[in-house]
């Protein structure tokens, strides 16, 4: 019983998790300009790690259409950028808060 528990754990656990090549580029490329102006850095800065969640929720309870991307700033404030599909920002969080 306890290793089904501990797969079912690890299967929820990876529902949201996605591959960087899944990231679609609207919402990669949103998130690179916000982090820039956010960090009023040059365009360029800003790197997007390959860190991306799918699913995300804005809002509500259950599982949404949005991304959270892992973007990262060279001698600047690395950040969290939840994202549509399509490219529209949602919100810019400093990692670590």
């Amino acid at each position: 019983m306890k290793l089904l528990s501990f797969a079912t754990l690890a299967l929820a656990l990876s529902a949201g998790a996605a591959n960087a090549q899944d990231a679609p580029q609207a919402a990669i490329d949103a998130c690179l300009k916000h982090a820039n102006a956010y960090n009023d850095a040059p365009a360029g800065t800003a790197k997007f790690n390959g860190g991306a969640e799918k699913n995300v929720s804005i809002g509500s309870a259950g599982p949404g259409d949005d991304w959270r991307l892992r973007i990262d700033v060279a001698n600047g404030v690395d950040l969290s950028c939840t994202v549509s599909a399509d490219g529209r920002s949602l919100s810019l969080v400093p990692l670590g808060s």
